[in-house]
């Protein structure tokens, strides 16, 4: 979700044990701080999780190039054999990864992100003028479609009421959607890629965030997600169970490592939390399309439109929970 420029440069072997190399060059700059994001990335390539880390430059990073892989597409992530690969793969990150001592700073396990970053873009949208907008065409739309007075009480209730308190927390990534998923073509392997939002969150969200991303909608112009391929409950069964199973198999045996619930119970536990956390999900990235309609525009991709679908879906989630 921010705009990054990729080079693939080939030709090392047999001098180096690698062929080809994934130079990165950042994007967005101001809204990530790179220097963390980098360390934080080299620490997760180090555990197996990320590509390989090679060594970083001024404005961008040098990565191990992803030979014989491809993104994700929509119509992959409803396949059940990959879904699971995937939900492997993410719980090796929040049960398996561990956030080094020097970067315990940026990344502590007592702050998971999700509402301090909702409550920081909820009050940078509410401060936001008609004025602002990059056109007055955008303007005009922002003050027909968004009411973020009712947006502000839906986070509120949703902290007060709906979110549990006791969720667990580990490292996220926090923007799994099908573009940041590799997959190997011939082994089915997957690989996850592009950690730039991951930090400390509710494992909850990580999982909900995965589910709504299989609706899509950055991809095209429009901002249009289409719900119609939101995971069935079958769909997320399967999801959950197998993202239980593997988390259970890497406990460490100690005791605050160890779930006291039986694994059918925490299945059930984790479905049951997924729900809440999809709500959350919706406002979440709502309200970060809202701030983007106004440094970036609408003109390449329209973020209002995106975070108007976003927040509908939220209203028509909130009915089916609550009945």
């Amino acid at each position: 979700w921010t705009y990054q420029v990729l080079y693939c440069i080939s030709g090392f072997y047999p001098a180096q044990d690698y062929d080809a190399i994934l130079i990165r060059v950042f994007g967005a700059e101001g809204m990530i701080d790179r220097d963390v994001e980098t360390s934080t990335f080299a620490s997760l390539a180090e555990y197996g999780v990320a590509p390989l880390y090679y060594g970083r430059f001024g404005n961008g990073r040098i990565e191990g190039w992803l030979d014989n892989h491809s993104p994700l597409s929509l119509a992959d992530l409803q396949r059940r054999t990959t879904s699971e690969a995937i939900a492997l793969q993410m719980a090796k990150l929040h049960k398996g990864f561990r956030v080094p001592e020097t970067l315990a700073e940026w990344h502590d396990e007592e702050k998971p992100a999700m509402w301090s970053q909702m409550i920081s873009w909820m009050d940078q949208a509410k401060a936001i003028q008609v004025g602002d907008y990059k056109t007055k065409e955008d303007g005009e739309r922002g003050k027909k479609l968004l009411d973020l007075d009712q947006i502000e009480k839906e986070l509120h209730w949703l902290k007060d009421s709906i979110i549990p308190k006791n969720s667990k927390v580990a490292f996220c990534h926090n923007d799994l959607l099908a573009g940041n998923i590799m997959q190997n073509q011939d082994t089915g392997e997957i690989k996850l890629i592009d950690f730039e939002y991951g930090g400390v969150n509710y494992v909850g969200f990580d999982i909900a965030n995965h589910f709504n991303e299989y609706a899509g909608g950055t991809t095209e112009k429009d901002g249009k997600p289409d719900y119609s391929l939101f995971p069935d409950f079958d769909q997320q069964r399967a999801f959950v169970s197998c993202y239980v199973k593997t988390s259970r198999s890497l406990s460490t045996g100690d005791s605050n490592d160890v779930s006291e619930m039986s694994e059918e119970e925490e299945i059930e536990n984790t479905l049951e939390e997924v729900k809440a956390y999809v709500l959350a999900n919706h406002l979440y990235w709502g309200l970060w399309a809202v701030n983007q309609t106004v440094s970036e525009g609408t003109e390449e991709f329209d973020y209002l439109a995106y975070g108007y679908h976003r927040f509908s879906r939220y209203f028509e989630s909130k009915d089916k929970l609550e009945k």
